[in-house]
């Protein structure tokens, strides 16, 4: 029993892989709900790494926890904005910097749906996330293109990606985009998608737009591309990275690419901690908190 979540996982990912050209993805979004309650996104602190944290109507959805060693920080962060259960989690794919803090986030915290995606590894970061899964008999998804989380309020979390055009080569590429829908307000997450994950997503949904857009892969160059900033139109730029990293992340290029799509509100939190974005409809103003 102690193998039962790796192998419906594996089993997963065979079947998703295998029937790839089967799953179609359409341009039709589902439309927007009116919101009942206050809703944000708080872009969290984790040094080198991404997590975001999507609140509505007294529900949170978790989009990828950090790195391990920020994990005592991302626990301490929710349980302090009063947080005691999450409506999902979400492993955009399964690199340390996105799922390091997902076991221990899982210990903290009942969870009542996972999604991740069909991509597995080896490593014991991953391992360490299915073993807190199968403690705590968490049930895990893997989403399709076209698939939404509602909240009780009336925002909803889409699954847009990745399409099975997109090749398993490159686990950045497969990551989980995710769209959440405030009321008007679209805020779309990247993972960490490249260039590649981008033209595909534009393929699959060329209407596409958003408010604020959650930059892929830490502000790297791979990402970002001039043609996919145009075409999303976001007023808003949120990059994840951590200070002086040995990345060089947000990559000149990508601030520049930002600049020439005409985002002229660009935060990253190693300059600016913590980021938080209210989405309620009867407010228009932007706040930042370090």
């Amino acid at each position: 029993m102690k193998r039962k979540l790796r192998s419906i996982l594996w089993l997963t990912a065979a079947i998703v892989l295998a029937l790839g050209g089967l799953f179609k993805v359409s341009d039709e979004l589902l439309p927007a709900r009116e919101l009942t309650a206050d809703t944000a996104v708080h872009f969290i602190d984790v040094g080198q790494g991404d997590a975001a944290l999507l609140l509505s109507g007294g529900q949170a959805v978790l989009v990828d926890a950090g790195t391990a060693q920020s994990a005592e920080s991302l626990v301490s962060y929710l349980q302090e904005l009063g947080v005691t259960e999450l409506y999902a989690a979400i492993a955009t794919h399964p690199h340390a910097d996105h799922i390091g803090g997902m076991a221990q986030v899982i210990e903290a915290f009942p969870v009542e749906h996972f999604y991740l995606g069909a991509e597995t590894t080896n490593t014991a970061t991953y391992e360490r996330m299915l073993d807190a899964l199968e403690e705590r008999d968490v049930p895990v998804s893997v989403p399709t293109p076209g698939e939404e989380l509602v909240f009780d309020s009336g925002a909803s979390v889409a699954f847009l990606g990745p399409a099975d055009d997109v090749p398993a080569d490159n686990l950045n590429n497969r990551s989980l985009i995710c769209l959440f829908r405030a009321g008007e307000q679209d805020v779309l997450l990247m993972g960490d998608a490249e260039s590649e994950a981008e033209q595909s997503l534009l393929a699959h949904y060329p209407s596409l737009r958003c408010d604020i857009l959650k930059v892929g892969h830490h502000g790297s160059s791979s990402s970002s591309s001039i043609e996919f900033l145009r075409t999303v139109q976001p007023s808003t730029a949120v990059i994840s990275c951590g200070v002086d990293n040995d990345y060089g992340h947000p990559h000149e290029e990508t601030l520049e690419n930002l600049s020439l799509a005409g985002v002229d509100d660009v935060r990253i939190t190693a300059q600016s901690g913590t980021i938080i974005l209210p989405l309620n409809p009867s407010s228009s103003s932007k706040e930042n908190a370090a």
